[in-house]
């Protein structure tokens, strides 16, 4: 914060020493405030080592207007905060000729107007993307709710064959349009709108060209770490092996059960998306089992008892094994779980080939391999 501060400064009084013969240094970014508070403040900050560090504050002049002047030596994330009441992010390259932002003080949650970055655009434009697919995705998955509910069972499966057509369709989208960032900043932002386990080898492709591009920049550090980190639970890797005590207290190995399609289902007594999605995934278990299709469930309950009571409660004919030590069970430290529930799909030869799978995504899945 300092250091940008002190870069300021100087860039100001370059202008007397030089008498106007050098340029004042940074990219400008001008803005203007519709219907400002008055005395209200807006302040710049810079994202950071994963933590959001103040560069500037200044008071909004009496005509909505204000400017910042931006020195940096290496790309840079940004956001403007409006007295805590609208953030407006920025990416900053420092080649750019000048910034111009508008927001309106009447609407807080209102998309602003801001040209001269491109990677800026690039960032917009995609959370513009993301919030349309989410929204369509949401209304196929309400309607199949609706439906299940009605007892509409070629409904349900419709519906649910659609929803996966479009996922899957979006989700490309998003890989295509992110793609066409590298090796813009906004690209590494723009990396979680696509699940890293999901899509781990496209995650590695994307760090492999920053290294390539811009191996020292910070991003480009963290991604490589990120990447790192998941390799050994990526699609397409062989599945770790869990062995673990079953109910009667008999070890079973997520090894036994190769040669079939396995859904491991992380979950416990105490969890209640668990119990609530439990129903869906029996339904799913008595219609493939005969199929090359089993489930270990992997419980990160306390207590056997309320293990055991859950299992029997909910039904859940398949095979279960748990240490009952919660999320510092050997299985959930081995599969990177901090929330549950949480489920892979391993394939005969004992490869992930999917992740997270629940409700629609699940069935459809399971219908595309087994048809």
């Amino acid at each position: 914060m300092k250091k940008l501060n002190i870069y300021l400064i100087l860039a100001a009084l370059s202008v007397f020493v030089f008498s106007g013969c050098e340029e004042e240094k940074g990219v400008p970014v001008e803005g203007s405030v519709k219907n400002k508070m008055q005395g209200e403040l807006v302040t710049l900050e810079k994202y950071e080592n994963q933590s959001v560090t103040v560069v500037d504050t200044i008071e909004i002049a009496d005509d909505g207007s204000f400017e910042f002047r931006i020195v940096q030596e290496i790309p840079s994330f940004y956001r403007l905060n409006f007295y805590r009441r609208q953030y407006v992010n920025l990416i900053v390259n420092g080649d750019e000729e000048g910034i111009t932002v508008k927001v309106d003080g009447n609407d807080p949650q209102g998309v602003p107007e801001i040209t001269g970055s491109r990677d800026t655009d690039y960032f917009a434009n995609l959370v513009e993307l993301v919030g349309f697919q989410n929204q369509q995705l949401q209304e196929i998955n309400q309607q199949a709710i609706q439906a299940r509910m009605s007892g509409e069972t070629e409904t349900v499966q419709e519906l649910s064959q659609e929803y996966y057509e479009k996922y899957a369709y979006y989700q490309q989208e998003k890989k295509d349009m992110i793609w066409k960032m590298v090796p813009s900043l906004a690209a590494y932002y723009a990396l979680p709108a696509l699940d890293q386990e999901q899509f781990f080898s496209f995650y590695d492709s994307v760090s492999q060209e920053f290294e390539k591009v811009r191996p020292n920049h910070p991003t480009t550090v963290e991604l490589s770490k990120m990447v790192n980190a998941g390799r050994s639970l990526a699609i397409g890797s062989s599945a770790p092996e869990i062995s673990l005590p079953s109910p009667s207290g008999e070890i079973v190995s997520l090894s036994s059960l190769k040669g079939n399609y396995v859904l491991i289902d992380f979950w416990a007594a105490w969890c209640r998306p668990c119990r609530a999605e439990n129903p869906n995934v029996v339904r799913l278990y008595k219609e493939y089992q005969d199929k090359n299709f089993e489930i270990l469930g992997v419980s990160l309950d306390r207590t056997k008892e309320a293990w055991v009571q859950a299992i029997e409660q909910d039904g859940l004919i398949w095979k279960h094994v748990s240490d009952l030590q919660y999320f510092n069970s050997a299985a959930a430290e081995t599969y990177q779980i901090n929330a549950i529930p949480a489920t892979y799909l391993i394939d005969p030869n004992g490869k992930i080939i999917a992740k997270n799978l629940r409700g629609p995504s699940l069935e459809a899945k399971l219908k595309e391999i087994f048809g």
